[in-house]
Order: C-alpha cells, then sequence, then structure tokens
C-alpha cells in the first residue's frame, strides 16, 4: 500500500485511519441526530454531473449486467457483506478482512502496476477486429476511426469532409480539419497517444487521506461539521418495489451556486488550518472526473476555470448550458435523489413512512489529500452517505440509479456509465457502490452492491476501459497544465468538439472567492477589499 500511494503515504495513512475511527461514534451520533433527506446531487456542490444519486436524462437508456446481490460470486467476503449473524440476506455487514483488501481499489490484477517500469515488460493486448472505443456497440469500423488491417483499432482518423458541408480539399476530418482557433488561445494538448502507449505507463496514487469535512444544511447555511453526513441503511432491500415517485410534489431542486460553492470548499481550507503549501491543485472531484474520463470519453464537452496564485492552481467548476428539461427529464432526475432518501437513516421518517420531503440542496463533502503523479491535490468531494465495521472503521458509500437491463444495454452500462461510476469512487477512496435499478415509471426494482476494485477488473477482462489509462492520461494533463500556466494569471480549461485536443484560453477574471481566500490567506486579520 505505501508503494502504491506514493512516497508520503504513510504519514498520511495513519492520521487517517486514526481520525477515522476517532471520529466514528462521533460522527453517527450528529448523522442520526440529523432530519436531512437531502441528497447529493448530480450537478451537486463539487459539480459530481456523472450521476452522483440522481441520474442523467442520457443514462436512462443504460441497463446493468449484474444479476442480483444474492446470486453474484463466491466470496466468502462478500457474502459477509450481504449477510448478518442469522445468514439473512439483504443485511449489509461488513469486517475488517475485507477491509483492508479494499485499500487497492485497482484489484489484484493490478497489485504490480505501480512498478512497471516506463518501458513495458508487457506485450500489447491484441484487440478484436474493429474494436473502436468510440463506437458503443463494439461494432463496425466505429465513429472517428477506420482499421489498420492488423485486427486491431486504427489510429488515425476516419477520411471524411470539413465540417458543414460536403467534400473539400484534403477530404480528412479530425486533425486535418480547418480549425479555427480562439483569439484567446495560449496552448493547447493534442490527444495524440494511443490508449495502448498509456497503459504502459505507471502513475503513482496516493491514498487519499481525509482533512475535513463541513456540510450544508436546508437554507443554505455552511457549517464545518459532519452534522450533513447521512447513515447507510443495510435494510435496505427492503424498499424493493418502492415507488421512486414518491415526494415529487414537494422536492426542492438544485440551486446552481456557480463559484460560491467553490468559496465553501475554501472557507473550510482555512476554517481548519490546512497548508497550501506544496499543494499543486485545488479543486472539486468533478473536475478530476472530467479528465480522467476524456482518456475514452471523446463526444461530451466541458470546461473549468484555471486560476495559478502562490504556486498553487484553483480549479473552478464550470457548468455548460442544458439543453431545456421537460417534467419526465425532472423526474429520472428526482428518482436518484429519492433513492438516496430511501437508502439512507433519517431519524424524522417513521418506519413505512412515505419519503415527503427531499432538498437537493443539503450535502456533506468530504476534504481530502491525495498524490497523482508528481502532483499533491486537494479535492472536495461530496458523499453520499458512511458505514462502519464491526470494529469502528468508517467509510463512504456511493449511492447511484441506472435503468434496469436488458441484453441491448448492458455493454453501454458497462463501458459508460460504470467507467464514470469507478472515476468517482476511485479518486475519494469511495470502497463500496450501491446500485439501485428502477424500471421505465420509476419503481425500485432491485439493488446490487459493487466493490470499486472489482468495477475496473471487469472493464478490463471485457476489454472495455483500464483504469490505469485514465491515471496516465489525467497525469499528463496535469503536468501540461502546471508547466503552462502562470502564476496570477487566469485561464480557462476546454475539451470542445471534435475531441481531440485540450484548449487552455486566455481569461478576464478571477472568481471572487478565489480572490479573497487568497487574500485572507496572506491577510487573515484584515477583510477583504471591495471588487
Amino acid at each position: 500500500m505505501d508503494a502504491l500511494f506514493g512516497e508520503d503515504s504513510d504519514n498520511d495513512s495513519s492520521r487517517s485511519k486514526s481520525s477515522s475511527s476517532g471520529n466514528a461514534s462521533s460522527s453517527n451520533s450528529s448523522s442520526s441526530s440529523s432530519s436531512s433527506s437531502g441528497a447529493s446531487s448530480s450537478k451537486g456542490g463539487d459539480g459530481d454531473g456523472d450521476g452522483d444519486g440522481a441520474e442523467s436524462s442520457s443514462a436512462s437508456d443504460s441497463r446493468s449486467s449484474g444479476g442480483k446481490e444474492e446470486e453474484q460470486g463466491g466470496d466468502d467476503r462478500v457474502d459477509s457483506y450481504r449477510r448478518n449473524d442469522n445468514g439473512e440476506s439483504g443485511v449489509y455487514a461488513y469486517d475488517e478482512e475485507e477491509d483492508e483488501d479494499e485499500k487497492d481499489l485497482f484489484g489484484s490484477d493490478n497489485e504490480e502496476y505501480t512498478k512497471t517500469p516506463a518501458i513495458s515488460t508487457y506485450s500489447i493486448p491484441v484487440l478484436p477486429a474493429g474494436w473502436s472505443n468510440d463506437n458503443h456497440g463494439g461494432r463496425g469500423m466505429g465513429r472517428g476511426r477506420w482499421p489498420n488491417g492488423r485486427g486491431g483499432a486504427g489510429l488515425l482518423p476516419r477520411p471524411g469532409p470539413y465540417p458543414g458541408g460536403r467534400g473539400g480539399r484534403g477530404g480528412f476530418g479530425g486533425r486535418y480539419q480547418n480549425y479555427q482557433r480562439d483569439e484567446r488561445f495560449v496552448s493547447e494538448l493534442k490527444l495524440s497517444k494511443s490508449k495502448e502507449t498509456l497503459a504502459r505507463k505507471s502513475t503513482l496514487v496516493q491514498e487519499p487521506c481525509e482533512l475535513a469535512s463541513y456540510s450544508r444544511v436546508e437554507g443554505g447555511e455552511v457549517f464545518y461539521d459532519e452534522r450533513g453526513l447521512r447513515l447507510f441503511k443495510r435494510h435496505v432491500s427492503e424498499d424493493i418495489g418502492a415507488d421512486l415517485n414518491q415526494g415529487y410534489d414537494t422536492f426542492v431542486e438544485k440551486i446552481d451556486l456557480g463559484s460560491e460553492g467553490f468559496g465553501d470548499l475554501l472557507g473550510c481550507v482555512r476554517a481548519k488550518n490546512i497548508s497550501l503549501d506544496n499543494i499543486h491543485f485545488v479543486t472539486f472531484r468533478n473536475n478530476l472526473n472530467k479528465i480522467l474520463g476524456a482518456a475514452y470519453n471523446r463526444h461530451e464537452p466541458w470546461e473549468m476555470g484555471v486560476h495559478k496564485r502562490n504556486g498553487t492552481i484553483y480549479l473552478d467548476v464550470h457548468k455548460l448550458p442544458e439543453r431545456p428539461q421537460n417534467d419526465l427529464d425532472r423526474r429520472r432526475c428526482y428518482w436518484g435523489y429519492c433513492f438516496e432518501s430511501l437508502a439512507t437513516e433519517d431519524p424524522g421518517r417513521a418506519y413505512g413512512e412515505e419519503i415527503h420531503h427531499v432538498d437537493s440542496n443539503v450535502e456533506f463533502c468530504s476534504v481530502v489529500k491525495t498524490k497523482l503523479g508528481a502532483h499533491r491535490v486537494l479535492m472536495g468531494a461530496e458523499m453520499d452517505c458512511c458505514d462502519e465495521t464491526e470494529e469502528g472503521r468508517r467509510f463512504y458509500i456511493e449511492l447511484k440509479t441506472s435503468r434496469e437491463l436488458d441484453d441491448r444495454t448492458v455493454e453501454r452500462f458497462e463501458r459508460e456509465k460504470l467507467l464514470k461510476f469507478w472515476i468517482q469512487s476511485f479518486l475519494a477512496g469511495v470502497p463500496y457502490i450501491l446500485v439501485g435499478y428502477r424500471d421505465d415509471g420509476g419503481r425500485l426494482v432491485r439493488t446490487e452492491r459493487l466493490r470499486t476494485k472489482d468495477i475496473a477488473h471487469r472493464a478490463r477482462l471485457k476489454n472495455y476501459w483500464q483504469g490505469n489509462v485514465c491515471l496516465a492520461f489525467a497525469d499528463e494533463v496535469l503536468c501540461w497544465l502546471y508547466g503552462t500556466v502562470k502564476d496570477n494569471e487566469d485561464y480557462t480549461l476546454q475539451f470542445v468538439h471534435p475531441f481531440m485536443r485540450l484548449e487552455l484560453l486566455q481569461a478576464q477574471s478571477c472568481p471572487d472567492a478565489i480572490t479573497n481566500h487568497v487574500h485572507l490567506l496572506q491577510h487573515p486579520s484584515s477583510p477583504p477589499p471591495p471588487l
């Protein structure tokens, strides 16, 4: 584990474990007394828009491959998770042996991946004929790629016309198209390396260490404590068949806080006296989700603010315009929040009582330190709920929803949605994910418990994606960013069509939350100047 997560993981890991154990009882007490039934948002405080509890409308077409929990695998440790001492199924319990095993979230097939030299001794995997990561069905030539005649995916763009017309000189799309740069252009990172090349690279990751936390309660007030942290309900299988539409009429939708939400994270950093010395990046998890996901997801645009102050780069969440939502879209989003309420304990709701009040603005955010490659990262990550082992070791659980699966949607679910699930949970060191599958009417059909490390193993065996490719790609992006941006200057990092490059553009201003934060770090006793 020490070798896996980097040279400075010893002290951080020990602090994290002692803190988790020492705070477990107080956490449960404060969580049990909380009447909050709010859920983490698909557009939440850390901007986890990849189905963080609430699912996107595009994901409603996806269905899962897992069978019922009682039918999966013969691992004794998995069985201990599903059964209590009386052998009752559907009750989630844990043992310390399994927790120790969870530290390696890549799984047993990747235990030695950090020791792989720069020039790998392993041969390049032979891909199936016509295979392409960009072709969701895995059939035919794929979008934007053409076969190379060697039984693998091609590395050149498919010939095609210029955008907006037919034909055109050169006849090539992608890298050969007539591309007009933005006048604010500063630098670009071309996505020219193949996934096979990235798979050879060894990227060290430090075990995430929780340093602090904060809670946003109803009304929007923020407290630098754990009052917003909810407890996982182990008897969640009792709610199978529940209508996820219950409480929809009183649902309080998410308010877009913009950079103000980032200010809450920075305020926690100051309140808890967290040193930013030698911290290269401060960000919400969502920005890292986007960067890691871009190794495979080449069809979703995104952008983020990049602001370097005193040697630290602050990555601000930018929300792109979305298409207008109809009632069905809003209901699908709500089903995720409702499932989160069903899967967590609420002292204010009587046994068997329906969900009647869900406020999506209520949230709990963990502040963790980790290290990706050569860069130390301070990250805010919204957490759905927590549980603990019999020995008192606390850990977090992600709650997700997805449409029930059939033969047509299994592959897309495993290629796309499980990739997002894995990235989000791995980055914050979350070992378990509970997925609630629902039908088209919003009724809970079944639940499936996934281990984060098993997801990566499952996708690797099917040659869908590899976790270390995402990490190697992100390491290159962070190295390029940190070496390019200048202190006291502001930029926008964007990933836009035709998704062949990352672009860094000059920005005109820095968010007030970051400006005030930097001033208060340097002059704690004086208020920030008016802007």
